[in-house]
């Protein structure tokens, strides 16, 4: 199995991979990787029956798995834990889901905004209609004090008769 060493890597038997020096395959980041075995020597000279494995649980299910091998009695090492990628990760949802939000409030602010302008458009042109209330002059402030607007009709400068 390859493992770091230094600045490169090299090959070596899953007997002496630990934590320190596994490499963590691409996309699997969010599995934890093990190291399983259930221990076995030949009673008679000592050597190793048993060979280990690399095992990859799902960070939902690993902790009632591990406690079930455990019972069984397998040796779990764990040689990769995601809970830091996990958590990286839940925290950038959070951010874009956050942000999005935001997005929907300030849509939302903005349709009522046009919605009461809308209302009061409409409100405003039945009263006009209705008479209860005058249509303010298009001309502006003449023959009043300044800034001041007078709804009477403009008088013409030559005034035939007069």
């Amino acid at each position: 199995m390859r493992v770091k060493f230094g600045n490169t890597t090299k090959d070596v038997p899953i007997v002496e991979v630990t934590a320190e020096n596994y490499i963590v395959p691409c996309g699997e980041e969010d599995t934890y990787h093990c190291k399983i075995e259930q221990t076995q020597f030949n009673p008679r000279n000592g050597k190793r029956l048993s060979r280990p494995r690399i095992q990859k649980f799902e960070s939902k299910m690993y902790a009632q798995i591990a406690r079930n091998l455990r019972l069984q009695g397998w040796d779990i090492e764990v040689l990769y834990d995601p809970t830091e990628f996990l958590a990286a990760r839940e925290a950038k949802r959070a951010e874009l889901r956050d942000l999005t939000y935001k997005q929907r409030q300030e849509q939302e602010a903005k349709r009522k905004e046009a919605e009461k302008k809308a209302l009061k458009d409409e409100i405003l042109a039945e009263l006009k209609a209705a008479g209860m209330l005058k249509a303010p002059s298009k001309g502006g402030c003449k023959g009043g004090k300044k800034g001041e607007k007078t709804d009477a009709p403009e008088a013409p400068e030559n005034a035939e008769g007069k």
